[in-house]
């Protein structure tokens, strides 16, 4: 499993619109703007993606995301 999310190590990605409404709730509520563009940097013991947008970082599992 590992290795199959090894490939979205470097790459963009998005995430779903379930998952995006409840990462924009709360950025919302700390008065940050958000983009749904995510770099994807590594990979957490939990078998998550760590990923890096402009201003904010976030753990999201793989069926959250899809690679743009």
């Amino acid at each position: 499993m590992k290795r199959q999310l090894q490939r979205y190590v470097g790459r963009i990605v998005r995430l779903n619109k379930r998952a995006y409404q409840g990462i924009k709730a709360k950025a919302i509520r700390r008065d940050h703007a958000l983009e749904n563009c995510f770099v994807v940097a590594g990979i957490s013991l939990g078998v998550q993606l760590i990923c890096y947008g402009a201003n904010s970082r976030i753990v999201v599992d793989i069926a959250d995301v899809s690679l743009v």
